[in-house]
């Protein structure tokens, strides 16, 4: 069994093992995938830069307050777009998915090596949700998608009050 290991391994691996992450940006992927055209990409690539700055800003010294109820927040806010459909301009999503995504990587913190890992399994995940929206809307319809957008929302919920 081979294993992914060191600082890129960890960074890597970091967006699948933390659930908040997971749920958050594959729920991105989702929201961008509704939206299709530019947002097929602005809105990951943003959700990822604006990630990584955060993580950088927070190793400097600089501090987010209400990190945590902000991460579970932020579940809630994407969740509901997906589940509600929204199709927002692509300025707006860019800007909405950047700012949910600061939550993301404010806490963390490491070498650049964990940053490349951290960034590479965020587009990985991002491009999952957004391969998922895609399949899952071809397979069954939109609907399906919205459904997994509510369970992204229930789980910030669940989130904000404690249970996960």
């Amino acid at each position: 069994m081979t294993t992914v290991t060191g600082a890129f391994g960890n960074g890597l691996t970091t967006p699948v093992w933390v659930l908040q992450h997971l749920l958050g940006i594959l729920g991105i992927g989702l929201w961008a995938g509704q939206a299709g055209g530019t947002a097929v990409w602005q809105v990951p690539a943003a959700a990822v830069t604006a990630a990584l700055a955060a993580g950088f800003a927070a190793q400097m010294g600089l501090r987010l307050p209400y990190a945590g109820p902000g991460l579970a927040a932020s579940l809630v806010v994407i969740g509901s777009l997906v589940a509600l459909g929204v199709r927002a301009p692509a300025v707006l999503a860019v800007l909405v998915a950047a700012v949910a995504a600061v939550f993301h990587g404010h806490t963390h913190q490491g070498p650049p090596l964990y940053w490349a890992g951290f960034a590479a399994g965020l587009m990985l995940v991002a491009c999952g949700g957004l391969g998922l929206s895609i399949a899952v809307t071809q397979a069954e319809s939109d609907r399906a998608v919205r459904v997994c957008g509510g369970a992204v929302a229930v789980a910030g919920v669940l989130d904000l009050v404690g249970v996960i």
